[in-house]
């Protein structure tokens, strides 16, 4: 019995010494300023023991055996600290702890002046009749740059002016005289491109642009300024041609495509006579293709030779040509009456064979035309 009662004090004796071996720590995470940081990180490091601070800053890590240990204190923002502390007494206080802000210095950046787009034009001579900058034209205008065309591959005028905001196209050339050309809509009026290098100039059919170094579009009533009865009060297309320029060059492509697209294009610059005074330059193309409808098909020479003359460094000569000869088959144009409504609200609800063209390569329009300015 007495053994037995030894026994039992012994393990009490020993459970009240296993206690009083721990203890708890306390503390205040705070800035420099003296401001409690709230949600603050400490850790004890080589252990799995940590916490975070409260509202007031204030922090607890009980069941902490006697010993020295390594507080590591973290928080966005702020330098990351770690504190060594002693644990003998069952209840330690720490001093304040202080967190430094963390000033990261970025990599500098550096902004220099250079285009984002290398197809933009900065100025224009044809849109202001002057050599302007955009930012010195009050005109709202795009400019539809040749390397811009070139890049895109394109191989049609509708293609081309699909890079000016604002402006669809209501319905293709119809090749007649007098308006054959493509009409487009500009902020609801109806526009067509009358005007060729600033001057106006009537096409009645499709426009090649093997010869066009830009395409201008200037929009609102700021285009009826150039004056002319084919100016539309929704804006103007000014069609830009190439000129020549005073070294040898030239260029030869060959473009292919879908409905048996086939383009053949050349580009010859020369400087004629020993003077270096006179320049030609010849721009040329044949295309043909077919049509995705049953029946339809397109065919087009043109040619487009241009001279200039530099008399002095003030006063220069130039003649710009151009000679199209197209044929092809037009699609025929409906005009629904504009007095009645529609019998239907959706364009499925047409329920028309859009691969039905309604004509044949039999019934075809031959349409040459020439420009001399």
């Amino acid at each position: 019995m007495n053994r037995q009662i030894l026994v039992l004090l012994w393990s009490l004796f020993s459970l009240v010494t296993f206690a009083q071996n721990k203890g708890t720590i306390k503390g205040v995470v705070q800035n420099e300023s003296g401001v409690a940081l709230p949600n603050a990180s400490i850790s004890v490091l080589k252990t799995s023991i940590g916490t975070s601070t409260n509202y007031e800053g204030q922090y607890t890590i009980s069941n902490l055996n006697y010993g020295t240990y390594t507080l590591r204190v973290t928080m966005v923002g702020y330098k990351r600290t770690e504190t060594k502390i002693t644990l003998n007494a069952a209840q330690s206080t720490l001093p304040n702890i202080i967190l430094k802000e963390a000033v990261n210095e970025l990599d500098d950046v550096v902004i220099n002046e250079k285009k984002t787009n290398k197809f933009t034009k900065r100025s224009s001579t044809t849109v202001s009749k002057m050599p302007l900058k955009d930012i010195e034209n009050p005109q709202v205008y795009v400019s539809v740059p040749a390397e811009l065309l070139k890049e895109q591959v394109v191989t049609n005028f509708n293609e081309a002016l699909k890079n000016a905001t604002g402006i669809t196209r209501l319905w293709e050339s119809t090749g007649r005289g007098g308006d054959g050309a493509e009409y487009f809509s500009m902020r609801g009026f109806s526009v067509q491109p009358t005007m060729l290098n600033g001057l106006p100039y009537i096409n009645n059919g499709k426009i090649d642009f093997s010869n066009i170094e830009s395409i201008e579009v200037i929009k609102g009533p700021s285009g009826t300024l150039y004056g002319s009865s084919l100016i539309s009060y929704g804006g103007l297309i000014n069609v830009v041609t190439k000129k020549p320029y005073e070294t040898f060059g030239g260029e030869l492509s060959y473009q292919a495509g879908t409905y048996g697209l086939n383009r053949v294009t050349a580009d010859i610059n020369t400087p004629l006579g020993k003077n270096n005074d006179t320049f030609l330059r010849v721009n040329a193309a044949y295309q043909n293709g077919d049509s995705f409808q049953d029946a339809g098909y397109s065919k087009s020479f043109f040619i487009a030779p241009s001279l200039t003359y530099k008399a002095s460094d003030r006063l220069t000569f130039m003649i710009n040509t151009e000679f199209l000869n197209s044929e092809g088959s037009y699609a025929p144009m409906l005009f629904l009456n504009r007095n009645s409504p529609l019998p239907f609200t959706d364009i499925k609800l047409f329920d028309k064979n859009y691969k039905n063209s309604f004509t044949s390569n039999a019934l075809s329009i031959s349409n040459p035309t020439f420009s001399l300015q």
